[in-house]
């Protein structure tokens, strides 16, 4: 007699850690546990955090919070983007090891400057305590949510804490953060908490300090944005760290006109056939050096750097100093980057 045996739904299975039902069920949220079996049903293929939100009807900032969550908890290791089980014990095994390094200290060190990537970020069980006992933390969260104009997720809130207790930053510096991103287009979490953490390195810890942080940096990309319309880039996008430095240099320091800084983008195309932001900035620290104010000034010069740099070998000690801003030195560097 043959026998069969249907199995059905299990005749797929696929392992699941004890440690999760064990140790970490009862704190885990849905979200988490989702993400989790998620992955080890769908391992060793190539996943996003877009394509695993929109099966589990998630963002994707709840999926690499939950990511993080469980890489915290030392169940997995996330590196390269390569998920795999974790090898080491999880530097936050439970709540109150997370407030125990949250909570801040009375007389301590200096802490050493945190960088923006993979935050320790606390953990719900935490960050409800803490709105608990902190009027002013629950303030925070109200507040936020009339600026978002939503109610914000769990992961969001727990940003905000983070920003606060880890951060150092007070709530009304917190408030000004958030207001002065969303009004900038820039309102999502990620990048209000990457702002935040800088702030924090750089000591912003009181309302004139981000008025003066929110003031500069204004400043700045309006020089960016004067530099974009007299190069004609109607399509610059969001400049990078190099173009803000530049565009504050030749603007804000060096005070050069819109008319200066047209005629040594026309002098770039004309000798390289495209635009090169470090050969105009050769040319532009050249007429700097000279004490060129105008136009004028340029077209009465007779004896350019250039021609002088290549000229007999007896001046070499002479033009010592003139090479260094000689602009074939920057010929080779990248574009507008």
């Amino acid at each position: 007699m043959a026998y069969y045996m249907n199995l059905g739904a299990w005749s797929e299975i696929f392992a699941v850690p004890a440690a999760v039902v064990d140790e970490h069920l009862k704190i885990a949220t849905p979200a988490q546990l989702k993400v989790l079996l998620y992955f080890l049903r769908n391992s060793g293929k190539n996943l996003t955090e877009y394509i695993i939100g929109d099966d589990l009807s998630l963002s994707p900032e709840d999926v690499n919070d939950a990511l993080v969550f469980w890489e915290q908890r030392g169940l997995v290791s996330i590196s390269a983007d390569i998920i795999k089980p974790a090898e080491k014990t999880p530097l936050v095994t439970d709540t109150a090891t997370y407030s125990e390094l949250s909570i801040e200290p009375s007389e301590e060190p200096k802490k050493p400057k945190r960088p923006a990537s993979r935050p320790v970020r606390p953990e719900p069980g935490y960050v409800i305590k803490r709105l608990g006992s902190d009027k002013e933390l629950s303030m925070l969260v109200d507040e936020a949510q009339q600026i978002f104009g939503r109610v914000i997720s769990n992961a969001d809130v727990g940003t905000l804490v983070m920003l606060h207790d880890t951060d150092g930053l007070p709530v009304d510096v917190i408030l000004m953060l958030l207001n002065y991103c969303v009004e900038s287009g820039k309102g999502t979490m990620r990048y209000i908490e990457k702002l935040g953490i800088e702030w924090g390195n750089e000591g912003i810890n009181t309302i004139a300090l981000a008025e003066d942080k929110i003031r500069r940096t204004t400043e700045v990309y309006s020089y960016f944005n004067r530099v974009a319309t007299t190069f004609g880039l109607k399509n610059a996008g969001t400049p990078t760290k190099k173009q803000l430095t530049l565009a504050n240099q030749w603007v804000g320091t060096w005070s050069f006109s819109d008319d200066m800084l047209r005629l040594a983008y026309e002098r770039c195309v004309d000798t390289k056939g495209q635009l090169n932001m470090d050969y105009i900035n050769g040319i532009l620290k050249k007429w700097y050096m000279a004490g060129f104010k105008n136009p004028d000034d340029v077209a009465q010069d007779t004896a350019p750097a250039v021609q002088t740099a290549k000229s007999s070998k007896k001046s070499s000690k002479t033009l010592s100093a003139e090479a260094s801003y000689d602009i074939e030195d920057y010929e080779n560097k990248s574009m507008f980057d």
